[in-house]
C-alpha cells in the first residue's frame, strides 16, 4: 500500500509515494512534532505545543517550563523529562496524540529526556506496526534554549 511522501513532492503530475510503512510513520510524527499548535488553520488543535515554548523560562534542574506571561495555562505545570505513563509530562501529550490519530501504530509509549549538557530533548516513541506486527521506534533530538 503506497503512502504519501513528506515533505509533499509532485512526481509525474502526482504526489510522490513510498511503500515503506516505517518511513510514513516517521514522516507523520516529524510533521506533527514540527508544527506549532495553532498554525494549521483547518485544525487549530493540530501540532505540538512544545515548539512554541522554546523561548520561555526553563528550570534545568526540575525540567519545568515557566509561564513568562504570568497566566494560568496548565501546560506550564508539565515537565520535559518523563514517560507517557506520567500524565504531567509533554511525553504524555505527544503519546496521547499518536494513540488517538495514528491507527497504524499500536502499543504506543513515549519518553522525553532533557539532555542538559547538550541542551537538547531526546524524544523516543515505541510501538508495534499493526499491519506487519513489527516493532517500531522513532527517535529524534530537539534543540532548545540555545
Amino acid at each position: 500500500m503506497p503512502f504519501l511522501k513528506k515533505p509533499l513532492q509532485i512526481t509525474a503530475g502526482a504526489f510522490a509515494r513510498t511503500d515503506s510503512l516505517r518511513e510514513s510513520l516517521d514522516n507523520f510524527l516529524t510533521m506533527y512534532l514540527n508544527t506549532p499548535k495553532g498554525n494549521f488553520i483547518p485544525d487549530p488543535e493540530y501540532g505540538f505545543v512544545f515548539t512554541g515554548l522554546r523561548f520561555e523560562l526553563f528550570d534545568e534542574h526540575s525540567g519545568t517550563v515557566y509561564d513568562s506571561k504570568g497566566g494560568n495555562d496548565p501546560i506550564y505545570d508539565k515537565k520535559i523529562s518523563g514517560t507517557s505513563r506520567n500524565l504531567q509530562t509533554f511525553a504524555a501529550d505527544f503519546n496521547e496524540y499518536v494513540r488517538n490519530n495514528e491507527s497504524r501504530l499500536g502499543s504506543v509509549s513515549t519518553v522525553m529526556t532533557y539532555i542538559r549538557e547538550q541542551r537538547q530533548i531526546l524524544l523516543v516513541v515505541r510501538g508495534v506496526m499493526i499491519q506487519t506486527d513489527e516493532p517500531y521506534e522513532y527517535r529524534t533530538l530537539i534543540n532548545v534554549w540555545n
